[in-house]
């Protein structure tokens, strides 16, 4: 199994595409925090200290999906309809096997990812903080948790959307259907999310299930949701977790499904 997951970490890394998204992610940090000084006036005493979630809040629900969809439709779709996974099926590994170590890549990839911005965002804002001369204060342990807390409901919310995206993967005919539905579902999410929101106002009068329905739209837990979970608000945290734990268990299962189908190739 180590043979596996270490021969699927060498697939990808030997992708250029993938070393590209890599660079790219100081690149998206650097736009973000020009889009900030410009165009949102928030001072920069303030700015350089919240920068490192306020960066990921503007790109979450968007540009940090899409990524995951690339991953997704590569490491799933591409070799699913090359025959490329026969090669793998002629060896001793089982199909589960090769599903699983496929996925801890994925996911590893996306952790990766996801902590490279993080430390170009907070390189960025110590930039500031010599570039403009800002007083030597660091992070409170308050605000140090907020930031961990953050972090990891963006990276629960990732893992659930690339598992859906997995799903997709899996019953695409091609890398691009893949994609384009990944990315029809996500824009869709943003731009009909108020007749969704009336949908799930039938429920608005017990807040657990209301927040469960909204948060189904996984774009719109992280556009909205995850700003709530950062004040506490149990039952927002509750959703969000039930909604994560519902994408992982259904998606991945169908998935895998799939993946191990005898017909499949066929």
């Amino acid at each position: 199994m180590k043979l596996l997951i270490y021969s699927e970490f060498e697939r990808l890394w030997k992708r250029k595409w993938f070393w590209l998204m890599v660079l790219c992610t100081p690149v998206l940090a650097y736009s973000t925090g020009l889009y900030y000084l410009r165009t949102r006036d928030v001072p920069i005493e303030v700015l350089h200290q919240i920068f490192i979630v306020a960066s990921l809040k503007e790109n979450l629900y968007l540009f940090c999906n899409i990524p995951v969809a690339a991953l997704a439709a590569a490491m799933f779709t591409e070799e699913f309809r090359s025959g490329r996974l026969r090669l793998l099926f002629m060896r001793r590994f089982t199909r589960g096997q090769i599903f699983w170590s496929k996925l801890l890549v994925l996911n590893s990839s996306i952790l990766f990812l996801l902590l490279a911005f993080a430390i170009s965002s907070q390189v960025i804002a110590e930039i500031w903080k010599y570039s403009y001369h800002l007083s030597d204060t660091g992070l409170s342990g308050f605000q140090r948790l907020q930031v961990l807390e953050y972090y990891g409901w963006a990276l629960a919310s990732l893992l659930a959307i690339s598992s859906f995206y997995c799903f997709v993967a899996m019953y695409s005919k091609s890398v691009t259907y893949a994609i384009g539905i990944c990315m029809v579902y996500n824009l869709g999410s943003l731009l009909f999310d108020p007749l969704y929101l009336k949908l799930a106002s039938f429920v608005s009068h017990i807040p657990y299930l209301y927040d469960v329905a909204t948060f189904m739209i996984i774009p719109y837990m992280q556009h909205t949701g995850l700003d709530k979970s950062l004040i506490g608000n149990w039952s927002v945290n509750g959703a969000i977790a039930t909604v994560v734990c519902l994408y992982l268990f259904f998606f991945i299962w169908g998935a895998y499904r799939r993946f191990v189908a005898d017909d499949y190739l066929y």
